[in-house]
């Protein structure tokens, strides 16, 4: 999983607000993905190859650009936008526990020297398997991206418990998208706090974030 290096001031014209509503939609589209397959045994294929894509992307100033654009992040947009804004989303309590859960362990990574280290090197293999593949939706890359999760991310404690239905999440390829979309929105969790973002960031910028979010969706609109 490639590092993300801050904003610097004098690196483009945007803001570290928009960066950081841009990444908080991220991961709010992964674990929107991740309960949607544990409730449902399904996720739509378009937003989960760009987050699964976005775990390969290396350093860039432009968050928007891991994600190659922000129209790819319309449905994290969204739900950030409705579960901000206060809209009474059945899943709301489920997917801020998740995000929850993805920043405190990012923060821990954070200090783990021999745990970046892993993942970095299994990332570095696994990247020449979606080569020889073509293609990151390959069963056989998934489950090399969900085996690195279960032997770096699933050691640290406490554990992202994701909850749903038992005959979805006892599928082996389910449980396989599952780590990976975690991964990706860990991912996600970096580039967030790469740009100031913090757990009350949330509480005490949430309408900032929220004008934000919805300036964003409205540049998808006029492109």
């Amino acid at each position: 999983m490639s590092e993300t290096k801050p904003t610097s001031n004098h690196s483009s014209h945007i803001s570290a607000m928009s960066q950081r509503a841009t990444a908080l939609a991220a991961m709010i589209q992964a674990v929107y993905l991740v309960d949607s397959i544990a409730r449902k045994g399904m996720a739509d294929g378009d937003d989960t190859r760009v987050l699964m894509e976005s775990i390969f992307s290396h350093g860039t100033h432009d968050t928007a650009k891991l994600y190659g654009g922000l129209a790819n992040l319309h449905t994290g947009l969204r739900i950030s936008s409705q579960i901000l804004g206060g809209k009474d989303l059945p899943q709301s309590k489920t997917l801020m526990s998740y995000c929850a859960g993805l920043l405190s362990i990012e923060r821990r990574l954070s200090k783990q020297v021999e745990m970046r280290t892993s993942l970095t090197h299994g990332m570095a293999r696994i990247e020449k398997q979606k080569q020889y593949f073509g293609d990151v939706m390959h069963n056989n890359v998934i489950a090399a991206i969900a085996d690195l999760y279960g032997e770096t991310i699933s050691t640290m404690k406490p554990r992202i418990i994701v909850r749903g239905k038992t005959e979805h999440l006892s599928q082996a390829d389910n449980t396989r998208r599952v780590r990976g979309l975690l991964l990706a929105g860990l991912r996600a969790a970096h580039i967030w706090r790469a740009n100031g973002g913090s757990h009350l960031t949330l509480l005490l910028r949430r309408k900032m974030i929220l004008r934000e979010l919805d300036h964003l969706q409205r540049a998808i609109a006029l492109d």
